[in-house]
């Protein structure tokens, strides 16, 4: 891929990153804060509940997320696109801590990614 071909890759992945959060009604500047109704389409639940059944789903805080990311830190900058390359998120059962669903193969978290329509589940489940 030609230095412009991956730079609008790296830009149409931190669209559809935004998309998906403002879908969901989170604002990434303020964390997890909730400031707006999620935007919801028919497809959006069955997508999660999907995942939910899926072994490749983790529960994890926004915070075991970011350490991740941040000890992964070269290796997801230069693979933003493809974060599949990267190891796997360590997996955890939800419990009262771990309330956020990632997937442990692309690395989303999965309520924002499931509302946006042109994103695809990698084990190509929806």
């Amino acid at each position: 891929m030609s230095c412009c071909g991956k730079a609008k890759a790296v830009l149409d992945q931190g669209k559809s990153i935004v998309v998906g959060y403002a879908r969901q009604g989170k604002s990434i500047a303020v964390g997890y804060a909730r400031h707006a109704a999620g935007v919801k389409y028919e497809w959006t639940d069955d997508r999660i509940r999907t995942c939910w059944d899926c072994e490749m789903q983790t529960w994890m805080t926004g915070n075991e997320y970011a350490a991740w990311l941040l000890q992964h830190g070269i290796a997801v900058i230069t693979n933003f696109t493809e974060l599949e390359k990267l190891p796997l998120l360590p997996k955890y059962e939800q419990d009262s801590k771990r309330r956020q669903l990632y997937c442990r193969l692309c690395k989303c978290f999965i309520p924002a990614k499931a509302r946006v329509a042109d994103k695809n589940c990698p084990l190509k489940k929806w």
